[in-house]
């Protein structure tokens, strides 16, 4: 398995130009939208559903990210009742043996 390309994690149809560095996501490339004039902040949650979904469903060791979905309900925000879906990304690197500094504490 290889590093996710830009249509995984971005949806079919998405692109990334390198001059100039654009990343462009057409709306129907994000399969959880239903709204034709979405706000930032359901955009956002688009993205992350659809990078999710594809993170999920590959499991191999050679993609250097893992995602966790939790929903917990209800929960109380503001004085009122909800759902709460709460998205755990994980990225990884190269190891390196941590040590410890006794001057950074």
């Amino acid at each position: 398995m290889s590093q996710p390309a830009i249509t995984d994690l971005f949806g079919a149809n998405s692109t990334f130009s390198g001059t100039p560095k654009v990343l462009e996501i057409p709306l129907t490339s994000l399969p959880a939208l239903t709204s034709a004039n979405p706000t930032a902040l359901e955009l956002y949650g688009a993205i992350v559903a659809t990078a999710h979904a594809w993170i999920t469903a590959n499991t191999d060791a050679s993609v250097m990210a893992t995602s966790d979905l939790t929903i917990s309900s209800p929960i109380t925000r503001n004085g009122i009742a909800k759902t709460q879906f709460q998205y755990s990304e994980r990225f990884y690197g190269p190891y390196t043996a941590p040590t410890f500094d006794p001057n950074t504490v």
